[in-house]
């Protein structure tokens, strides 16, 4: 009668192995799963700051050009009220005098008044066109000067992430592929256990019938 060996014992600690193998093949491939999708995020997150601040500049080169067309239209409306204003004080002078014509002397008087007022008038306007154009220049440059440093940070921080991911990524790879090794040479090394069980069981059987 043959005397079979027992396989049971290494049965189940192979399958045991294997068990523990694919549970962690799962939690990598999990994790991996993971950390693409937060890579996948990053990247869409700093495409949408990039359309931001260029919708931003864009914004502030809109705003320039209205400034500078305001500011035309304003010194233009500006000149035209001295103008006027230079016009009705002259009639005003006339009338109150009761008078169509003015000495040559006078005339004088009025036309370098007039003058005058107009040149301290332009001069003023200049004076304070060139002060808000200043002040928006500089709001406009502190404002570039910020997203521009603001859109450095976020792309740094998110190439700092994506770094950090990425040899996580490699990590987990070749853990994957450890686990996947170690799988095959442990189902390799079941096989061999079998076979070499068949074979004992053999030698045992022709053994006994010989005796």
């Amino acid at each position: 009668m043959a005397i079979k060996p027992t396989t049971k014992k290494s049965s189940v600690s192979t399958e045991l192995v294997l068990g523990q193998a694919a549970s962690q093949i799962a939690k990598a491939v999990t994790e991996l799963n993971l950390a693409v999708s937060t890579v996948n995020q990053l990247t869409s997150q700093a495409e949408e700051l990039t359309l931001l601040v260029a919708n931003k500049e864009t914004l502030i080169a809109d705003l320039e050009v209205s400034y500078a067309e305001k500011a035309r239209q304003a010194e233009v409306e500006f000149d035209l009220n001295m103008k006027a204003n230079a016009e009705r004080v002259l009639s005003d002078y006339l009338r109150s005098n009761d008078k169509v014509a003015v000495a040559s002397s006078e005339l004088s008087s009025l036309q370098k008044e007039l003058a005058e007022t107009k040149a301290g008038a332009e001069a003023e306007t200049k004076k304070q066109v060139a002060i808000v154009s200043s002040t928006l220049k500089t709001a406009f440059d502190n404002d570039v000067r910020f997203l521009q440093s603001e859109n450095k940070a976020i792309a740094a921080e998110n190439a700092s992430k994506i770094g950090v991911l990425a040899e996580k990524n490699k990590f987990l790879e070749e853990q994957v592929t450890k686990l996947y090794l170690q799988l095959d040479a442990e189902r390799a090394a079941g096989i061999e256990r079998a076979r070499a069980g068949a074979v004992g069981s053999i030698n045992v059987g022709d053994s006994n019938r010989k005796n």
